[in-house]
């Protein structure tokens, strides 16, 4: 059924104000084990959401059946869902008329090769891993992921977008063992819309260091250490707390940056931005899931912080514009490219600058152990010794705890290696004055 010819229905029942978030994916997986393919898979998914004011409360239903006779009984679905709504805050449906960035869109090129050249291309990891290190024992993880999805917005307004892209995947996942029978694992990957770009060397590497790096640790002595978080942990942490930036939180009292803005909250060194034109992201848009224009904003400039993320329900409650901020159809408020901005020391400078502390490069378990609300976390981690800036032992089960907003008061360096190719959130290394570090 026409998208224009719902919403006319929509308004013909009474419904004052409909829009229609309609989203297409399609996506393919191929598995590789053992130089065969282990699993093909394809997903093919199209629906679309519509919600509606009626009676001056908004309700929302989903269907990925678009027959005549299926929108006709949601759209009474919707009718009734909003009778029972109680709900104080308003929400909106945005209008037309707003001027918007311009974004390329992702087109990968995926479909330039052929299934064959693409098991290819995972043989080839599989073997060059095995061959890289007599250590690496299996390849348990080699996957190949394309996709492709389409987002429309039209609503009774004069609102009509879309938005396509396309990207693929790469990743490998290898398994080390020495001979006195220590086990560990190491995980890589890359982001990408040209099949010739994907970076097979640095996948490689990274899987086979990553595995290879903690083969044979043991575990360091309890107490408070410097600690240096890779970019990978600190870009998770960031992403784990990233609901503090949020008006949705703040709305419901779950942030603690409620009542701080214009209040110093991290050290002076740190820039928290939220940039959906983000040079190094993969994902770029235009707008929001509420058709709202997106824009780059200075979430925490040199420690001060500035402004909460907002959709147009949070925004209003607060007595401020949206963000740009929205989720699908308004539900939740989401980062578009949240960044921690990049220092100008690498890793390696980072690392020579400490004199007794731990370099951790892997955490498990970081949402099950943390606290969003009062910025406590505790996380099974691993990583590496350092004395006297060099990195003298692998080191793992242990256990690294502390506090979100502290950790961001006590940062003592920030490198320059935010990802070439991320999405969604970044962060690169820094160092910390001191965590928690328990052991043994």
């Amino acid at each position: 059924m026409e998208f224009s010819k719902i919403i006319e229905k929509g308004l013909a029942l009474g419904i004052s104000e409909i829009e229609i978030y309609a989203e297409s994916s399609v996506s393919n997986n191929i598995k590789l084990l053992k130089g065969k393919v282990e699993t093909y898979n394809l997903s093919n998914l199209r629906a679309i959401t519509i919600r509606g004011l009626y009676n001056g409360k908004m309700a929302v239903v989903s269907t990925e059946n678009v027959s005549e006779e299926a929108v006709e009984a949601l759209l009474h679905q919707l009718i009734e869902n909003s009778k029972v709504l109680t709900a104080p805050e308003k929400e909106f449906i945005f209008a037309g008329g707003a001027k918007y960035e311009a974004v390329e869109s992702l087109k990968a090129d995926y479909d330039n090769y052929s299934f064959e050249q693409k098991v290819e291309l995972l043989k080839e990891m599989e073997a060059r891993a095995l061959a890289g290190d007599a250590r690496i024992r299996q390849v348990g993880h080699c996957n190949f992921t394309e996709a492709k999805q389409r987002v429309e917005i039209i609503n009774s307004k004069g609102v009509n977008l879309v938005s396509e892209d396309s990207y693929m995947a790469l990743v490998i996942g290898v398994v080390a063992a020495d001979e006195a029978g220590n086990t560990s694992v190491g995980y890589a990957g890359d982001y990408n819309t040209k099949f010739e770009a994907i970076d097979k060397d640095k996948i490689l590497k990274e899987a086979l260091d990553n595995a290879l790096f903690t083969l044979g640790a043991g575990s360091p002595l309890t107490g408070e250490y410097e600690v240096v978080l890779k970019s990978d942990v600190a870009t998770e942490i960031l992403q784990a707390f990233s609901s503090v930036f949020s008006g949705e939180a703040a709305m419901k009292k779950m942030s603690i940056l409620v009542d701080k803005l214009g209040t110093k909250v991290f050290g002076e060194n740190i820039t928290i931005v939220d940039d959906p034109f983000y040079p190094k992201a993969l994902d770029k848009s235009a707008f929001d899931g509420e058709a709202v224009p997106t824009k780059t904003k200075k979430l925490v400039e040199n420690g001060i912080f500035n402004t909460f993320m907002h959709n147009q329900k949070t925004a209003n409650f607060f007595g401020c514009e949206s963000t740009g901020n929205g989720g699908k159809c308004g539900k939740g408020v989401r980062p578009n490219n949240l960044v921690l901005l990049p220092g100008t020391e690498t890793k390696e400078e980072i690392i020579k600058q400490i004199k007794h502390g731990i370099y951790i490069t892997d955490v498990a378990g970081l949402h099950a152990g943390l606290n969003p609300i009062s910025g406590a976390f505790n996380v099974q981690s691993s990583g590496a010794l350092i004395e006297n800036g060099e990195i003298v032992k692998p080191i793992t089960l242990f256990v690294t705890s502390g506090n979100f907003f502290e950790m961001f008061n006590e940062v003592t360096h920030i490198g320059n290696d935010i990802e070439d190719r991320f999405l969604g959130v970044a962060a690169p290394t820094i160092a910390v004055k001191k965590l928690m570090i328990s052991g043994k």
